[in-house]
């Protein structure tokens, strides 16, 4: 489902819950996830958090996104914390381990990403982001051939996001095999015009390429849509052939991110 249909539905959802317990955790925290994720209202995002966190000091979920949160107003350190404590609470949910699997990517702590993104895997074999974790950490390790099979594994299966596709890309560019990383990227586009897919992951491809007209076209769509993903642009490893482009700074900017 398209952000922009998916979140206001959430937080009018959660809305109602308050007007029935107005300090019900699990729905404050459904709100500050719409104000991170959708509105990026970042700096009201982590008050409705730590105000979450503060009435239920013993929800995972709480901790979790309030983690989420914090890398947008430049706080990945606590984030890491905030995640550590919510798989401390909940240690069998692999989204706990994968997204502290992520934010490590994101530190550019490569080795503890993989090393995390395995113990994701041992919860749950198919939670397809982790082998993406893995990829994008190999890449970052400079090791493209070990990062293809890791992202070619992670799309094969059954929960697969098409979107996804566009990271094989990246290993693909850096094994000099651009026919293959071109056919990926059109076919993608084609899908787009059928079903969502997600705009800032496509301008990963295309950044990788060399094809920055497309990837900062691709990157605006994303900011139309308010595509959760551009929350993390300013640490995501995978844009760093945009970073220097006057572009990437500005759309930075105008997301809010600090």
């Amino acid at each position: 489902m398209a952000p922009e249909e998916a979140y206001p539905r959430a937080k009018a959802a959660a809305t109602r819950a308050l007007q029935r317990e107005a300090d019900l955790a699990e729905a404050i925290t459904s709100i500050g996830k719409v104000l991170c994720w959708h509105e990026w209202d970042f700096a009201g995002a982590a008050r409705q958090l730590e105000r979450a966190v503060a009435q239920a000091p013993n929800y995972a979920e709480a901790h979790f996104v309030l983690g989420t949160a914090l890398p947008a107003v430049g706080r990945l350190g606590d984030a890491v914390d905030e995640l550590k404590k919510a798989m401390s609470l909940d240690p069998l949910s692999p989204d706990h381990s994968g997204w502290l699997s992520r934010f490590m990517l994101y530190a550019r702590d490569f080795a503890g990403a993989i090393a995390q993104a395995r113990k994701t895997i041992e919860l749950d074999e198919n939670y397809v982001r982790a082998y993406l974790y893995i990829g994008s950490a190999y890449l970052g390790q400079g090791d493209p051939e070990q990062a293809l099979e890791w992202f070619r594994r992670g799309q094969s299966l059954p929960k697969s996001v098409r979107s996804y596709d566009a990271l094989i890309v990246l290993a693909l560019a850096r094994l000099g095999r651009s026919d293959e990383a071109e056919e990926i990227l059109s076919r993608l586009e084609d899908e787009s015009k059928r079903q969502y897919i997600r705009s800032e992951i496509l301008a990963m491809g295309y950044g990788a390429v060399g094809e920055l007209d497309k990837a900062f076209a691709s990157l605006e769509r994303a900011f139309e849509a308010r595509s959760a993903g551009l929350i993390y642009l300013h640490v995501d490893p995978g844009y760093e052939p945009l970073r220097a482009d006057p572009r990437f700074v500005n759309l930075v900017a105008r997301i809010g991110l600090q």
